[in-house]
């Protein structure tokens, strides 16, 4: 089976025929077949994920994880180095190749090892089309290697781009991607949990959080009142949110477990949903794209802006 371009448009909210040339594109060049697990595979497939989750593996977010975050983005930024700077380098170590993905409340096989990367890829050019095409520059919070602003900036090469992170290594690749590919992008640091009240937003700027915020848990107040404060012209959070699950599917099930045993984020639409009903922000769009990797799915949209 192979989602078409009209599938794509459903699980984006787009009407059909209406994908943005830049979506087009990706959808084109690469392989989205996939093949649905006999019953044993399946099995399989479920059991793997529960022993995994009963484990002592999956580990508690939180700011007690910097050093490990740390180690991450060193060992990301040797590797960009190593590779004399190709930006393939820059994907992230959590996107895992040639795993089974969540699709739809179930489990798929795929035969493109780097299907996940892909299927965001589409979703991630879609929204930056959406919602970013009349900003002048982007700010993107937990940027990591920046493949997220790389990405933002070849799709749209006059923004200004900003990667913030509290790893310095993630700052130091940003930089570092910004000098050697002649992209209009800095880095800085930041800490979620305690966010830097002086650090000032571009008039007419959008701020994004791509799977980054769910490491601060419930603790995601700090950051909503910085963002109150400093007033961005749009907000796009893409993050798992456990909210949008339905328990009542075995697949939805296990992701939110898994969710929980992680501490990922917490109360976080429920708090955007209040402040609106506040009047202090408007949302535009909640969409859950029923995609995920093999433990959750971390690729749920928020989409909102102070009033």
């Amino acid at each position: 089976m192979q989602p078409s371009t009209t599938d794509f448009a459903q699980t984006l909210g787009a009407a059909s025929g209406a994908l943005p040339e830049s979506c087009l594109r990706l959808i084109e060049k690469a392989d989205f077949t996939y093949e649905e697990p006999s019953p044993q595979r399946r099995d399989e497939i479920i059991l793997r994920v529960i022993k995994h989750i009963d484990s002592d593996v999956p580990t508690q977010v939180g700011p007690q994880r910097e050093d490990v975050w740390e180690r991450c983005w060193a060992e990301n930024l040797e590797k960009f180095v190593s590779s004399e700077y190709e930006l393939e380098a820059l994907v992230p170590k959590f996107i895992k190749p040639g795993q089974p993905v969540r699709l739809n409340q179930r489990y798929v096989l795929p035969r493109n090892p780097s299907f996940e990367l892909a299927f965001f890829q589409v979703c991630r050019a879609f929204y930056y089309q959406k919602y970013l095409a009349d900003v002048r520059s982007a700010y993107e919070f937990g940027c990591g290697t920046g493949f997220n602003l790389v990405a933002l900036g070849t799709q749209m090469p006059n923004m200004k781009l900003y990667g913030l992170d509290w790893s310095q290594s993630a700052c130091e690749m940003v930089n570092l991607t910004g000098k050697k590919h002649r992209l209009n992008i800095a880095g800085a640091r930041f800490d979620f949990f305690n966010p830097d009240r002086g650090l000032k937003l571009d008039p007419h700027s959008a701020v994004m959080t791509l799977c980054a915020l769910e490491q601060v848990g419930q603790r995601h107040g700090p950051f909503i009142e910085f963002l109150l404060e400093k007033r961005p012209k749009i907000c796009i959070n893409m993050e798992p949110i456990e909210d949008l699950y339905d328990e009542g599917n075995l697949a939805d099930y296990l992701a939110l477990r898994y969710h929980r045993k992680r501490g990922y984020l917490s109360g976080f639409l429920p708090r955007l949903k209040a402040l609106e009903t506040e009047g202090k922000i408007k949302i535009f769009e909640v969409r859950r794209m029923f995609f995920g990797s093999l433990y959750h799915e971390g690729y749920s949209f928020v989409v909102w802006k102070p009033a």
